[in-house]
């Protein structure tokens, strides 16, 4: 019988331990060896990394700034940014993590146009408080935040002057998708968002306004209260109420299916799938996880089709090396302006990822434009995390091991066993065609 077949056994193992690794790579934001090494099957490794028992950590707190200058100062986005990879690398909610970083790119806002790290901390606190519960509330929550309505330019969208910004990103960007709307629904929809503004000390309005500095407040004379027709619902909508209308549409629930089954299961939808992922969705009252246990419990995330067909993004090649071989010290400090921000840092602004910084609202760059020469190159440059030569397995399988690499090619394994110094050694799995995807 095959079972008594050592070679048989052999590949039965590396095929289930494949699976594994693929599941921990799509349900988080590393590849996390040591549970790699202690899960069994595939299925062990789902129920793992969707098990959102552990309570979550406890985010720093940040003081509100005390004036507009102080707020200004680029170099606090360090703290968020080094705790937010510590959470990716080591939170035991290993879903969360990944849902947190999907929805920081979907609601892409840039501290580049925001200016203020105090506001962009806060609308991370928001989308983590959100990030595996009702994307309805989220999207209602974002669309007053502080920081999108900076960024979206919502603070200057007024009865009397209107700015779409907003109103058509929400359409094609947040919601709907483009194809769903006219220009005609970008202006009612811009309507209903009038009438917010942010607290800002040392601003003018912020003379007038009662709610507590850095929070948005709803000023009714600014708001425009006449009768909106949205995507053909008639009435005197306001943010919520033009929020309803996107929400109702199925091609709401379908586009955020399909772009979450794109990110876990790495591969296009069908528009079968799409429809019955899109009504999942809406039949849970637009609850995250739903969406999620029913996209993996999809035939396609587990299909040996799925595997190694996403590009690796930089912050998941970071996340893999720190779970891989921890480096002493911290990971990330300060990020300040080009070729001033030290280790880590540095190599993720090179990169163009950056957390906190998309480089436009459509949000970081993804698939093939990851796999350019600029992104291979530089991949090096993620090593400044080891500010002195770090502790690596002495073997090449130990290596992969770590690195959580199952399915490497003959070429790939001579590379690394030609390379004697185990640094190097790192270094050139880090950049080898196995570990640029996932």
């Amino acid at each position: 019988m095959w079972l008594d077949d050592p070679l048989a056994m052999s590949t039965a193992r590396t095929r289930r331990r494949a699976e594994v690794a693929h599941v921990y790579r799509r349900l988080s934001m590393g590849p996390q060896p040591d549970l790699v090494a202690d899960t069994r099957t595939a299925d062990d490794a789902i129920a793992r990394a969707l098990d959102l028992a552990t309570p979550a950590a406890t985010p720093p707190a940040i003081a509100p700034p005390v004036d507009d200058e102080a707020a200004r100062q680029a170099g606090q986005i360090g703290t968020p940014i080094a705790w937010w990879v510590d959470q990716m690398q080591q939170s035991p909610r290993l879903i969360e993590e990944r849902l947190v970083w999907f929805w920081h790119d979907h609601f892409a806002t840039g501290l580049q146009k925001v200016r203020y790290p105090y506001l962009m901390w806060q609308q991370h606190l928001t989308l983590r408080r959100n990030a595996t519960g009702s994307f309805a509330t989220m999207l209602k929550e974002i669309s007053r935040d502080p920081a999108m309505l900076l960024y979206l330019d919502g603070i200057t969208n007024t009865a009397r002057e209107r700015n779409e910004n907003f109103g058509r990103e929400v359409m094609e960007l947040f919601t709907l998708g483009h194809g769903h709307y006219t220009e005609q629904d970008v202006v009612e929809a811009s309507r209903a968002f009038t009438g917010w503004v942010v607290n800002i000390p040392g601003r003018p309005v912020a003379r007038l306004l009662s709610n507590p500095a850095w929070t948005s407040a709803f000023v009714p004379s600014r708001f425009d209260a006449g009768t909106k027709t949205l995507l053909g619902t008639t009435g005197a909508l306001d943010m919520d109420g033009a929020l309803d209308v996107l929400l109702a549409r199925d091609a709401t629930s379908e586009r955020i299916a399909a772009k979450l089954y794109g990110t876990l299961v790495g591969t296009r939808p069908s528009d079968k799938t799409v429809r019955r992922l899109g009504k999942v969705l809406r039949d849970a009252d637009y609850e995250v996880v739903p969406l999620v246990e029913a996209i993996v419990a999809d035939g396609g995330f587990l299909a040996a089709e799925a595997r190694n067909v996403r590009a690796r993004s930089p912050l998941e090649k970071l996340v893999g090396l720190i779970q891989a071989v921890p480096p002493t010290g911290t990971v990330v400090g300060r990020v300040g302006p080009r070729g001033q921000s030290p280790g880590a840092g540095n190599a993720l602004r090179t990169l163009g990822y950056v957390p906190f910084v998309p480089p436009n609202v459509a949000g970081f760059p993804d698939g093939s434009a990851l796999l350019g020469p600029h992104q291979m190159v530089h991949a090096f440059d993620l090593l400044s995390v080891y500010p002195t030569a770090p502790t690596v397995p002495a073997t090449v399988d130990g290596l992969l091991d770590r690195l959580a690499l199952v399915d490497v090619s003959d070429r790939t394994r001579t590379v690394l066993r030609d390379e004697p110094d185990p640094a190097r050694r790192l270094a050139l799995a880090v950049t080898a065609p196995e570990y640029s995807v996932m």
